[in-house]
């Protein structure tokens, strides 16, 4: 016969020391994994709305007023402020890693390019925009 089991006495409370870090690492992560997806070439019109598109469009030529069709790597974020976001410098730093725009200090970024980095920080803005899960 087996004794009776005795009821266990409960956990302490658990809290995580540093949420920030752990949340900004395991973003750059979901960024990582997510990039080799948002590599492939797709039309512009499969990643956004045509609302979305026509504010990119905007949001560009306000940067790009020579119209010459390219935005330097200084106005970036400029360009990004016009759409309401703004990308952390590690976030721009990445982007230009993925645009092969690193360490090329007169590069120029396209509209393309500037719908591509959009399209890649705009689903992890909701995220970071979310409440944190009780998970932690």
């Amino acid at each position: 016969m087996v004794p009776l089991s005795r009821v266990p006495d409960p956990l302490p409370p658990v809290e995580l020391a540093d949420c920030d870090r752990v949340i900004s690492e395991q973003l750059a992560q979901i960024r990582s994994e997510r990039a080799h997806v948002r590599a492939e070439r797709v039309p512009l019109d499969e990643h956004f709305t045509p609302e979305e598109l026509e504010a990119l469009r905007v949001a560009f030529g306000r940067v790009d007023v020579g119209e010459t069709g390219a935005i330097s790597l200084d106005d970036l974020p400029r360009a990004f402020e016009q759409v309401g976001m703004a990308p952390t410098q590690e976030e721009l730093e990445m982007l230009l890693v993925h645009l092969n725009k690193a360490g090329v200090p007169d590069a120029v970024i396209s509209f393309a390019e500037f719908s591509q980095a959009a399209d890649l920080l705009s689903p992890l803005e909701h995220l970071e925009d979310e409440e944190p899960a009780d998970e932690f």
